[in-house]
């Protein structure tokens, strides 16, 4: 009986110990990626993956900000989607920003 017990507690403990390491993928920062050009908007536009459970949306906007053309001064959100874009599964978000003069 006490064996039956040491497997189970070693398959638990490999369980718990995957479940660790791809929970721990999803901390992976921001990434820039394409954007879906429009012809709305004529400035420049950076579109940013991301994983919501780590990052704020100050340093979305400072990663863009520095994406940015030099003469930018600030960034707005210009679109934000979730499914049907390029970024992959464990950064599923993307926000596209517009560079402002």
């Amino acid at each position: 009986m006490k064996k039956t017990s040491t497997i189970a507690s070693r398959k638990l403990l490999i369980a718990v110990a995957l479940c660790a390491g791809a929970l721990s993928a999803c901390s992976e920062p921001p990434a820039l990626t394409g954007t879906a050009a429009t012809p709305l908007s004529k400035d420049p536009l950076v579109g940013l993956c991301y994983s919501a459970s780590n990052t704020t949306r100050e340093d979305l906007a400072q990663l863009a900000l520095e994406a940015c053309p030099d003469e930018t001064r600030r960034v707005e959100v210009w679109d934000h989607d979730t499914f049907f874009n390029d970024c992959p599964i464990n950064k599923k978000n993307r926000v596209t920003y517009r560079c402002l003069k």
